[in-house]
């Protein structure tokens, strides 16, 4: 049970990295932390460790930024359970379509994140340039992915938390009279 309280703690640490690289190289060039690490922790841990996971880094990005407290949770819980209802449609543990879906993600994020701001402050406070600066940093974050995903697996395979998805298998013929 300790899995998620260390996952959680690497999305928090994860953020401080970010924080400060992105004071040197810019916040275009830096992946999204607070992105990946609940998507990584909806693929490879439990639904209400998970859950756990993304609303404390949520919690955490929202407290680092100075945005609206509630507004990075909000968008983490919801990202946390597209997550979970596309990853049970399709393999997302693996790289490619890892890396396609967070990609998707991120673009909706900086939108979302755009539209929640506009909604509560009445101006969207991003620019046509800015907003070609997320993009590249929804790219940068989607190249990343793989990454952090792996990372947490390690940890939750390391810890002997590792929760199989089990498959259901439907049986499409029927019996015939």
């Amino acid at each position: 049970m300790r899995t998620p309280f260390l996952v959680a703690g690497l999305g928090v640490l994860a953020l401080l990295l970010e924080g400060a690289l992105a004071e040197m190289l810019g916040v275009r060039w830096i992946p999204d932390f607070g992105l990946l690490v609940p998507i990584a922790a909806a693929l490879w841990l439990g639904p209400v460790e998970g859950l756990l996971v993304a609303a404390a880094v949520g919690l955490a990005a929202d407290t680092l930024s100075g945005s609206l407290l509630g507004q990075q949770t909000f968008l983490r819980l919801l990202e946390f359970a597209a997550t979970r209802i596309v990853g049970s449609k399709l393999d997302l543990r693996r790289s490619l379509p890892l890396t396609v879906f967070v990609l998707a993600v991120g673009l909706a994020d900086a939108l979302a994140m755009g539209g929640l701001t506009r909604l509560f402050l009445g101006e969207l406070p991003l620019s046509a340039r800015q907003l070609a600066g997320l993009a590249t940093r929804a790219a940068i974050s989607a190249l990343v992915a793989p990454a952090v995903a792996g990372m947490v697996r390690r940890m939750v395979e390391r810890r002997g938390e590792f929760e199989a998805r089990r498959e259901m298998r439907l049986e499409t013929r029927r019996p015939t009279f």
